[in-house]
């Protein structure tokens, strides 16, 4: 918000007083609209000190109290008739949970702002709440507090926002999520690793860190794996496989998205800093090292050479770069493309010989800069998928999925 907006709104509301609600008719020629989204709440702060300052200050010293008040920034215009106190809920959380009076509101359309007044006390938290569905847009289309297009109902389309004056702490209202999780990757070699998840935004209730929300099973069948805990903080869960495990097997962790932190507020497992009602579960997955026999190690590309009109693929086993023996079956155009400026080149392929790489033929002339593309579901002899990214999980599309400029 600009300081020449905020100076005008601050002396118009020094000079309304304790006026009545005003609710803005919007003019017709105006040719304000909606957007075809929900709207959603943009910044706030504090009247005193603009948006993005959350510490009320006193703007008239006069007055018993501190007088100021609580500017919303909305992405597009609300529906006037939506936006009177009846929307809003302000109540103290420290040092002693109350209800507060909203003195006046008032909505300044052409700014998308809304201005909540009232009197604050020293060394205070507040709790500013808007029940979902209070605030309309023009087209009757609720607030959309965790963005994800559709109206979810209370609590997880109640707005909230937190201010504070002095030195008060104010309520948590941040979601946790994951700041470091593992192992994630192939080729571990304990057949008892440490399984762990750390948190930020906490501090997490313990009480849901349990077994029961954190789980280990058997990612090609699903079957339970125990384990038992060595680690548990506000921040952090550690594990342990009670039981060794299987060599060359991938195993998949979960951690329940319907835990929440010491203050009740609910997982973000996806770290997107939003809550829907379908959050799914925080997974990941680990594979276990090779014991010479079990030969889940999968393959990845190891070079792309351009050799006149073909272009030759060679892969290797992913981690330890050992040869490796392809199924040539996967050898097809839906896995591997080149791409050039003027598009896609129709290719034939051909096994190398030894199995470990695939010559591609270029059925025309390579125009400008080429890109060659590999699927991860290119498999080796034991339909290993292609591990593109060379952390020893193969499969993953997306992930595992390579793509490269051929060398000479």
């Amino acid at each position: 918000m600009k300081k020449t907006l905020l100076t005008v709104l601050a002396a118009f509301l020094l000079a309304a007083g304790c006026a009545e609600d005003n609710p803005f008719v919007a003019d017709p020629d105006a040719g304000w609209s909606s957007s075809p989204d929900h709207p959603k709440l943009a910044a706030y702060g504090t009247l005193s000190g603009g948006l993005g300052n959350y510490g009320f200050q006193d703007m008239d010293p006069q007055l018993e109290g501190i007088q100021d008040g609580i500017m919303l920034l909305f992405d597009e215009p609300l529906d006037p008739a939506t936006v009177t106190d009846e929307a809003f809920a302000l109540t103290t959380t420290f040092p002693i949970p109350g209800p507060v009076e909203i003195t006046s509101v008032l909505y300044f359309a052409g700014e998308h702002t809304a201005v909540l007044r009232g009197t604050f006390a020293e060394e205070t938290a507040y709790l500013l709440t808007i029940p979902a569905g209070t605030l309309t847009d023009l087209d009757g289309r609720e607030l959309d507090p965790n963005h994800n297009g559709l109206f979810d109902g209370a609590p997880l389309d109640d707005q909230r926002a937190t201010l504070h004056t002095g030195s008060a702490e104010m309520a948590d209202i941040v979601s946790p999520a994951v700041t470091a999780s593992w192992p994630q990757v192939g080729g571990v070699e304990s057949m008892q690793p440490e399984i762990a998840i750390v948190f930020g935004n906490g501090p997490m209730d313990t009480e849901q860190l349990n077994l029961d929300n954190f789980t280990l099973v058997r990612t090609s069948d699903l079957e339970p794996v125990a384990m038992r805990i060595t680690v548990l903080e506000s921040d952090k869960l550690y594990c342990v496989p009670a039981e060794p495990l299987e060599h060359g097997t991938r195993y998949t962790v979960t951690m329940a998205a319907g835990i929440t932190d010491a203050a009740g507020n609910p997982f973000d497992t996806n770290n997107d800093g939003w809550i829907w009602p379908d959050e799914a579960d925080r997974t990941w997955d680990f594979q276990t090292a090779d014991d010479g026999t079990t030969h889940a190690t999968p393959p990845t590309v190891e070079s792309a050479t351009l050799d006149g009109d073909v272009i030759i693929v060679e892969f290797a086993q992913s981690l330890t770069g050992r040869g490796v023996v392809m199924d040539p079956s996967t050898f097809v155009a839906a896995n591997i493309q080149c791409i050039d400026d003027a598009g896609g080149i129709p290719l034939s392929f051909q096994p190398r010989l030894g199995g470990g790489g695939v010559v591609c033929f270029l059925h025309r002339g390579i125009e400008g800069l080429v890109t060659v593309h590999v699927s991860c579901n290119v498999a080796d002899q034991y339909g290993n998928l292609l591990d593109g990214n060379n952390d020893g999980l193969g499969g993953t599309p997306g992930v595992d999925d390579w793509a490269g400029a051929p060398g000479d």
